[in-house]
């Protein structure tokens, strides 16, 4: 199995799918999927399933850019991108 070219990518976000997180984390995939290609970002940017982070009390967890955040709804996801990828100084 070979490596994946993520070079190209500028933007990340992480979605657990851990048992906790796992209920929402389809929708949170989709959502961020579909705000990143709303905002013009989705050839730059990936959205990766990830274990356990281990912050199941704060389920849903999701990282994006290089920020932590618990309780995240698929609603978010647009601000989220914005804020994170749009919005950087």
């Amino acid at each position: 199995m070979g490596k994946k070219d993520y070079s190209h990518i500028q933007n990340f976000v992480f979605v657990c799918t851990g048992s906790d997180c796992k209920s929402d984390s389809k929708s949170l995939q989709k959502s961020f999927k579909e705000a990143l290609d709303k905002n013009k970002l989705k050839k730059v940017s990936k959205v990766i399933k990830t274990k356990c982070t281990g912050r199941c009390k704060e389920a849903p967890v999701a990282i994006v850019g290089n920020e932590w955040m618990g309780h995240v709804r698929p609603s978010d996801a647009d601000g989220l991108v914005k804020k994170h990828f749009l919005e950087k100084e």
